[in-house]
């Protein structure tokens, strides 16, 4: 797809996530059947005219919204080039703008943010670049509680620039009726906003005053911050996009776990062994991460990364969470606890459940949740676990026993995945699993001899891979393709990656411009085309769904 056209996708892939309608009521793929225009979810697979299409029927003029500040973007940083001189700082500050605004996710977080701004973006006038290229850059940090009208109402914003100097630090009055203050995420409580009459228009008006012509606004997922604040930006550097987690490549690392693998630091939230956030603090961090990739572009060789990756992080153990199993990849139906109980319930009686919760999945995923099951004690849990049947066991990223368990509906049955949430718990089912009986082997007269293994001689070649159909088939539709082909309908995501981007080099069809991209650009769509419903964060496992 051409850049407009990924911007428009991107948009659709945003009314997708915030499950904005049209004028009748309709998300996007409901749109999509009843107006003909084929079952494909996916929204990168249609013309830009069909997405252009379904963009005017959720708000009139919203296609060109979204066109006219991509442009406006894509200007900004064709100024700021032309701006800037040789040196590798200002390569590099480059270079990680246009990684963040050519990032996959990009447009479907920061695309649509011209919806509800107060006011619409402007490209500024060229100035003269300054001595130092660090002066251009601005981060940004809020802390929202959730009121009758939204869930994420600004309440406090925090600004600074690249010398650690807080330029900005200002509670809001949040506008309606507060129904949370967030108190133990955000440490906001109810009479540090008594008696304020600070506005969001006027958070918004002293916001503007230290955005310059050519300022670079720096954050971690920044979009939400933007959000809230009802603005919008051009010149966007967004750390969450610039760094990815090993083994879970849809996953964007939270700050603090950035500030503790890039900057090595155990003191920012450990303190107090607390999550609680300090607004100042928080933005002074994400300036700290993005100047460490800013300054450290010499570590990289001669080309700036995509993505960093870091470690993930490990699992807090605690005694509450050695007392639980986690099952994932359960179908959202209205059934579902029921069937998780009856499921729990066949256990012997010693091992009852003392708490079963249903909760979503950490990718947000609408069509699977998750649920948490109680023990009584650690010992319990496991020997739950073990008791479970189980159609196959398996090994996670984190190094945990997972089984694969079936659960029952009246119409039909489905399978879950259920694993202890700490490490070393369970493990002894990978010496003896519990599997479900399977029916008996025939006899051996009655069995269909194995062909000989084809031993290839030394000077042999391997055979060229043989992709199905006539052209390339679209991302998804290829990485379905390449799972059903795989043992257990499943692939690492690295190496599914690499058969895509290999399968998209050779393959003919599609944009040529696509198929002529960097390995690592290819990587990334790749990676972005899976559908939530075939990764999840517990595995490094994708896998078509049961």
């Amino acid at each position: 797809m051409h850049g407009s056209d990924l911007d428009l996708a991107g948009a659709v892939r945003w009314t997708q996530a915030n499950h904005k309608t049209d004028k009748d009521g309709r998300e996007w793929e409901q749109w999509a059947t009843a107006n003909g225009v084929g079952p494909m979810r996916d929204p990168a697979r249609h013309s830009a005219e069909t997405l252009r299409r379904f963009l005017e029927d959720v708000k009139e003029g919203l296609s060109d919204q979204v066109l006219d500040t991509a442009r406006k973007r894509d200007q900004a940083l064709q100024q700021l080039e032309s701006t800037l001189g040789d040196s590798p700082k200002e390569k590099s500050l480059i270079r990680l703008l246009k990684l963040t605004r050519d990032h996959i996710n990009f447009s479907i977080s920061y695309g649509c943010l011209c919806l509800d701004a107060s006011k619409p973006t402007r490209l500024k006038r060229k100035v003269e670049a300054p001595a130092n290229v660090e002066d251009l850059l601005l981060a940004v940090d809020c802390e929202m509680v959730e009121t009758e009208e939204d869930d994420n109402t600004l309440a406090q914003v925090c600004a600074c620039n690249a010398a650690g100097e807080v330029l900005m630090n200002r509670l809001v009055k949040p506008e309606g009726t507060i129904t949370d203050f967030r108190t133990a995420i955000t440490g906001i409580e109810a009479k540090d906003l008594e008696n304020l009459d600070y506005s969001l228009h006027d958070a918004q008006a002293e916001l503007r005053r230290l955005i310059g012509p050519q300022t670079v606004l720096v954050g971690h997922t920044l979009h939400r911050d933007l959000s809230a604040m009802r603005m919008d930006a051009l010149l966007i550097l967004d750390i969450s996009l610039l760094y990815g987690i090993h083994g879970q490549p849809k996953r964007r690392p939270a700050l603090a776990h950035l500030v503790k693998q890039v900057l090595r630091r155990d003191d920012f939230r450990a303190a107090n062994s607390t999550e609680v956030h300090d607004c100042v603090q928080d933005v002074l961090m994400t300036m700290e991460v993005a100047l460490h990739r800013l300054r450290n572009v010499g570590n990289y060789g001669k080309e700036v990364p995509v993505t960093v990756w870091v470690a993930a992080p490990p699992a807090v153990e605690t005694e509450l969470a050695a007392r639980k199993l986690y099952v994932h990849r359960i179908p959202q139906r209205d059934d579902a606890f029921p069937a998780l109980a009856s499921l729990f319930a066949g256990l012997p009686r010693e091992l009852s459940v003392e708490g079963l919760q249903m909760v979503t999945t950490a990718m947000g995923n609408q069509k699977l949740k998750g649920a948490e099951v109680s023990f009584l004690s650690k010992d319990l849990a496991e020997q739950a676990f073990l008791a479970l049947p189980a159609e196959s066991v398996e090994i996670d990223q984190a190094q945990r026993p997972q089984k694969l368990v079936r659960i029952h509906f009246p119409e039909r049955t489905a399978l879950v995945c259920v694993r202890p949430i700490l490490a070393g718990i369970g493990r002894a089912c990978l010496e003896t699993p519990t599997l479900v009986k399977e029916e008996a082997a025939p006899p051996e007269s009655e069995r269909t001899p194995a062909p000989p293994e084809e031993k290839p001689t030394p000077e042999a070649k391997p055979a060229a891979k043989v992709w199905q159909g006539k052209g390339w088939p679209g991302w998804r539709r290829a990485a379905e393709e390449a799972l059903r082909a795989a043992p257990g309908q499943a692939l690492h995501w690295m190496k599914l990656a690499s058969e895509l981007v290999e399968r998209r080099q050779q393959q003919a069809g599609g944009s040529s411009k696509e198929a002529s991209e960097p390995l690592e650009t290819l990587q990334l769509l790749a990676l972005a085309a899976l559908p939530e419903e075939f990764i999840s964060d517990e595995t490094p496992l994708v896998r078509l769904p049961g």
